[in-house]
Formats: C-alpha cells, structure tokens, sequence
C-alpha cells in the first residue's frame, strides 16, 4: 500500500495524514507520499502568504505595480496585498477572452479620447514635460557647473577648470 499525496510513513509503517499548519504558516518541507514525517510548521517567508489552514504552501504575494495598478493594502502572512485602481498614466480595459478581469493600459497619443484619465495626463505630460534634446541639456548642466565654480573662485580665489586662475608676476627688486 502507498501512501497518498497527504501522507507519511510512520514508524510502524502506518500511513498518517501531515501536519496542517494554520494561516501565515507552511510545513518545513514537502509531506506526502511517504515522506515528510518530520515535517513542522513554520511562519511564512517574506513576500508570501496563507490563508486558511491546510497542508498547501504559502503563495507569491502580488506586486500591484507589476500589472500597472496601485497597492491599497500590503501583503502580510496571511492575506495577499489588495491592488487598486490603475497607476497614472494608464486606463482599465477589459482584458480580451476575460469576462471581468479588467488590466491597466498605458495611455498613449492613439488612447480613445473616451479615456478620460488618459485624456487629462497626456495633456498635462504635454504643457509640463518640454522635450529637451540630450545635446541642450548636457550644454545647461555645463554652464552651470562652471558658473558654480566661477563663483567658489571668486569667494576662495582658487582656479576653476574653466578658467585658470591668473597669477601676479612678481617684478625684480
């Protein structure tokens, strides 16, 4: 007789149910078919969770901004993290072949206009962000840091890589 997938050998080669451990917690290692009867309960390790009692494993907690929506509640060892409504810069959208399961969008310029959370971001992306070629910003960043050092010359009167410091000549006596 084999032992079942909930099932370990005793020592009177009996077969007996593992161990099932409460919310927040797992077995120490696999139990069943045999094997495992040394197996304890132990807290579920970060980032998972369990929530009901059983001989099953604590599960990944979900990452809410992984499918592009904000975390209501965190993740603890016995409840999953709660995701909410869409992060900015994205809209609900029912997914295809999926009867309510809805999946956040990234707004783009092809974005319906019926969208209005995209409709309202894109155009604040727009009058708020100016596009700045690299080549103009690296010339501001320069100018800048120059200027920085022209005044600290000027208050230390130490050379800057800019400009090197003049020194006096000194005339024969």
């Amino acid at each position: 007789m084999d032992c079942q997938e909930n099932e370990y050998w005793d020592q009177w080669g009996r077969c007996v149910t593992c161990q099932r451990c409460g919310p927040g917690q797992e077995l120490s290692k696999d139990c069943g078919y045999g094997e495992g009867g040394d197996a304890y309960c132990t807290a579920c390790p970060p980032r998972r969770y369990k929530s009901s009692w059983g001989h099953h494993r604590c599960q990944s907690c979900i990452t809410c901004a992984v499918i592009n929506r904000v975390q209501k509640v965190n993740c603890t060892a016995t409840s999953n993290a709660v995701c909410g409504d869409c992060l900015p810069r994205f809209y609900r959208k029912t997914r295809i072949g999926g009867l309510q399961d809805q999946e956040c969008i990234p707004c783009t310029k092809q974005t319906p206009t019926s969208e209005v959370q995209c409709a309202f971001q894109l155009s604040l992306v727009e009058a708020d962000a100016p596009i700045v070629p690299p080549q103009e910003a690296t010339l501001v960043a320069l100018e800048v840091c120059c200027s920085l050092r022209l005044i600290k010359q000027q208050r230390r009167n130490l050379s800057s890589p800019c400009h090197p410091a003049r020194r006096p000549v000194l005339s024969p006596k």
